[in-house]
């Protein structure tokens, strides 16, 4: 006799979340970095939708979207890496998960993220094309793929803060590969800090600051990329709305000490994002 299947059913769980806005049919949070967004095989709890559930019940009344539902998914329109932070929005119905799912598709919304590189990144601004895949024998990433892999993969870049040895780059994805910020930004030679798995390092304090009295404390430990702004257009009233999140206090802190030490050059760019400060 085989048991019966796991449940699917989200328990709310007490986890701290920062709400930027909220309806009936939506709710937007900056989601903290080290927190998975929805349960799988590996985490069943601790996520982003636990924590929705808590404060669906105890705070703003509501439910989430039971699309995909039945693979512990209720409200997901669009995700960021577990050690990415920033603006996300979740649907609160079914109407609402569809209409925001196929704006994703389509590719009317607009993400910006702030990415902190190693290197000094030349140009000041450019166009990333070129395709991503799986990678062919690592399991967990993805890699350039001129083969039939590949799928095509745009990113837009331009450089808002040149320090010694690192920038501050706001990146603009026209399409939404796995990993797409990360395995790009990487390819053409500059790494996001933090990102061990695709050539960036962990820093301390004293990396950008020695004269810090926590010189020697991990400063960044997680890919430095920020999901800075999103906009789509209401599932419901159709208003174009656009949501910024500042960013965390690691990465916040970290462009903050490289200003102090190795500022070189501020640039600016039409329609930039440059949201700092918690």
């Amino acid at each position: 006799t085989l048991p019966p299947p796991p449940s699917n059913a989200i328990a709310a769980e007490r986890i701290p979340i920062e709400v930027l806005f909220e309806d009936e049919h939506l709710i937007v949070v900056n989601k903290q970095p080290d927190l998975i967004v929805h349960p799988a095989r590996s985490h069943k709890s601790g996520t982003l939708i636990n924590a929705l559930a808590w404060h669906f019940l105890h705070n703003s009344g509501g439910t989430l979207s039971t699309v995909g539902e039945d693979i512990a998914r209720p409200g997901v329109v669009h995700r960021l890496d577990k050690h990415t932070s920033g603006v996300m929005v979740c649907a609160k119905s079914d109407v609402d998960d569809w209409r925001l799912a196929r704006q994703f598709e389509v590719r009317r919304t607009e993400k910006r993220y702030l990415c902190l590189v190693h290197g000094e990144v030349e140009p000041e601004a450019d166009v990333i094309d070129l395709p991503l895949g799986k990678h062919p024998t690592v399991k967990e990433k993805y890699a350039v793929r001129h083969d039939e892999l590949g799928k095509p993969s745009q990113t837009v870049y331009r450089v808002r803060e040149l320090y010694e040895g690192y920038s501050l780059v706001e990146v603009e994805l026209r399409t939404g590969r796995t990993h797409q910020i990360r395995v790009h930004m990487s390819h053409i030679g500059y790494p996001l800090v933090g990102d061990d798995l695709y050539a960036g390092r962990h820093v301390t304090v004293g990396d950008f600051d020695p004269s810090q009295p926590d010189a020697a404390a991990p400063l960044l430990t997680r890919q430095a990329l920020h999901a800075a702004r999103l906009g789509f257009e209401h599932p419901v009233g159709g208003q174009r709305m656009v949501f910024e999140a500042p960013m965390w206090p690691d990465l916040a802190r970290a462009v903050e000490l490289l200003r102090k030490t190795r500022l070189k050059q501020v640039l600016a760019a039409p329609g930039a994002v440059l949201n700092i400060g918690k």
